[in-house]
């Protein structure tokens, strides 16, 4: 174990100068996506917190960070919910002040929020993408209703500046799932994915570091 730690470390090093060489490669834009038993202890929601860090640390800009609550039982949605939006928000507020935020309810409003000039962090909790869609086009619908819009106006631009998240990830992380949720299913149709091997609780910085070696290894064609 000790030698593993050790080699571990060596090999993270490595990492960490491979891509400090070529910063042009960092990506701009990550999405993670997490499940609420990853958060179910303080262990979890620390590691949220150094993820965060480590993302500045890489000079990343924006973060969008998805809590999948499908698997928790109707009767405890409500409670689970309202304990996940303080929790998020405690934690946020322990990170350094130019990390900026904004947290999302299910319907899609922001509950918490603040300015940020070196990392800007979304996060949302059980608002998917199918749900963030319809309500885009109910908005474009009343905007039609209101005479704002022609209805042969309305193109792809136009659901895109009534989307609640404006930018598109560069990477998809899926933390030890077997599937993606349906978040930002707009905005990541050209992003690349990555599922890890390991659990959230198992993720590391290294982690981290070679899905950011991978993807500058990647040849995007954005759908062509």
């Amino acid at each position: 174990m000790k030698y593993r730690n050790i080699l571990s470390s060596v090999y993270e090093k490595y990492l960490y100068r491979d891509l400090a060489r070529n910063q042009d490669a960092i990506p701009e834009n990550l999405t993670l996506i997490i499940s609420e038993s990853d958060l179910i202890d303080k262990k979890g929601m620390d590691k949220l917190g150094t993820y965060i860090l480590w993302c500045l640390d890489q000079h990343i800009k924006v973060i969008s960070i998805y809590v999948d609550v499908l698997d928790t039982e109707e009767s405890l949605r409500s409670i689970t919910i309202e304990r996940l939006l303080d929790s998020l928000f405690l934690m946020m507020q322990q990170l350094p002040k130019d990390i900026g935020f904004e947290i999302y309810n299910p319907t899609g409003e922001v509950v918490k929020q603040r300015s940020g000039i070196k990392l800007m962090v979304y996060m949302a909790i059980d608002f998917g993408g199918r749900s963030e869609i319809t309500k885009a086009v109910r908005s474009i619908l009343e905007d039609v209703k209101m005479k704002r819009i022609h209805p042969e106006q309305i193109d792809e631009k136009t659901i895109e500046s009534h989307l609640m998240l404006k930018h598109e990830p560069d990477i998809v992380i899926r933390a030890g799932g077997k599937h993606l949720s349906d978040f930002m299913i707009w905005q990541s149709v050209y992003s690349e994915l990555f599922f890890t091997d390991v659990n959230w609780s198992g993720f590391r910085k290294i982690d981290l570091l070679r899905i950011l070696r991978d993807f500058r290894k990647r040849q995007r064609r954005y759908g062509k």
